[in-house]
């Protein structure tokens, strides 16, 4: 028979399953990462996890989208009350959001990423009114943003910040943190008035 959820215990078991879900990408990568590993760390059946995601794959797509929920969460305790953040807590939520640990890009890999543009393609697909959308969405809480920007070269920066980490594996190791440093900075330059 099977069992039966409140709305509430639904939501904290997906919770508790994505949650799951990606300290188990951090640790194995998305292929070790297994279902059963799920299910064994929250305590339910194969069949309760497909009540919640129709595969793996939609799985991790949720758990993206939940790592995306919690950066957000993460901008409203920046901003405290305030509008804006200074463009000294910009560029730390930004570093957060495209390298820090909680982004799910360094965990994942090209074969990952192409398997995840087959169940939901509308996701990778370059989408320039929907990534304005989103740029605006973060500009609109910081200060000393240009007046100009040049959208499609900030979507650019920051699908290339993205692709490195996934990709990590081509860059020299040594220096690759570096390197995403300096896509940062020049992320920034196009963000942001010169101080």
């Amino acid at each position: 028979m099977p069992i039966l959820f409140s709305k509430e215990e639904k939501e904290a078991l997906k919770k508790q399953m994505l949650e799951v879900g990606f300290n188990l990408i951090r640790e194995y990568g998305v292929t070790h990462a297994s279902v059963d590993k799920v299910t064994e760390a929250v305590g339910i059946g194969r069949t309760t996890f497909y009540n919640f995601f129709s595969t793996k794959e939609h799985f991790i797509f949720e758990i993206i989208r939940y790592q995306r929920e919690k950066g957000k969460n993460y901008l409203l305790e920046i901003l405290n009350g305030r509008e804006k953040m200074t463009v000294s807590e910009a560029k730390d939520y930004l570093r957060y959001l495209m390298t820090g640990e909680e982004t799910i890009y360094k965990y994942l890999t090209l074969e990952d990423s192409s398997d995840l543009s087959k169940i939901v393609p509308e996701a990778f697909v370059p989408d320039m009114e929907r990534e304005i959308k989103t740029i605006n969405g973060l500009i609109v809480h910081m200060e000393g943003v240009k007046t100009d920007l040049e959208y499609g070269v900030i979507a650019n920066l920051m699908k290339m910040l993205a692709v490195m980490q996934t990709e990590r594996e081509a860059f020299h190791k040594e220096d690759f943190r570096k390197t995403l440093d300096a896509v940062l900075e020049l992320l920034f330059s196009y963000i942001f008035e010169k101080e």
